[in-house]
Formats: C-alpha cells, structure tokens, sequence
C-alpha cells in the first residue's frame, strides 16, 4: 500500500511540475522581454528535469535542491535516451544569458518545447 501511494504522490508531482512548466513556457512565448524569456525558459527545463527524474522513480532522493548541472547529470545517469537533448540543456545552464537577437530568443524557445515533447512522450499511458 506505501509503494501505492508514494506512486500517486509522485504522480501528482510530475503533474503540478509539467503544469509550471507549460505555465513558464507560455509565459516566454508571450513576452517582449528577452531576459525574461531566457529566465522562463530556464525555469521550465529545470522543472521539466526534475519532472522526468521523477517519472524515473527517483523521488527519494532531494531533487529538486539540486544544481542545475547536477541536475541535468542526474537525468544522463539515469536514463542516457535524453542524452542527445544535451545541446538544448546546455542553452540554460548558466544563470543568466544575454539574449540580443529574435533569433536567439526563438532558439531558446525551440530548445525549451523541444525537451518539453521528449518529456511528454516519456509519461506513462
């Protein structure tokens, strides 16, 4: 029965997690700014990893406290299929970004949906 509801726990977490994520990416989207599409970006990856480690059963350990390095490297260890997502991880590892052009910004965006659809598919049925 424990095994149960630390499921449905972490069920409720990736789903409060990929619910912040989609909030922080339509966020980006829409905004002028290109600081804060690059935060919002930032912020939906680092939930959308910790989402996916969840998904991974790795509740146990304190995740979402991790580094966003740490994080990521996490996420390679455990599962390698979302390894060739790492030139799109890489885009937000550091803090803050200056981001000049349209073109960086739609670059940043692609990135972010990019790991959001890998993240999507990963979820089970």
């Amino acid at each position: 029965m424990e095994k149960k509801h630390r499921a449905v726990a972490a069920e409720k977490q990736v789903d409060a997690l990929l619910a912040k994520a989609d909030q922080l990416l339509t966020t980006a989207e829409k905004t002028p700014d290109r600081t804060s599409i690059y935060e919002n970006c930032r912020a939906a990856v680092r939930n959308l990893l910790v989402a996916y480690l969840e998904l991974q059963e790795e509740s146990t350990l304190p995740i979402a406290d991790l580094a966003f390095d740490h994080l990521w490297e996490k996420c390679v260890a455990r599962s390698p299929e979302i390894l060739p997502l790492a030139a799109n991880v890489g885009l937000f590892l550091n803090e803050s970004v200056s981001i000049t052009t349209e073109e960086e910004a739609e670059i940043l965006l692609d990135a972010a949906n990019e790991l959001w659809d890998f993240i999507f598919a990963s979820l089970p049925e």
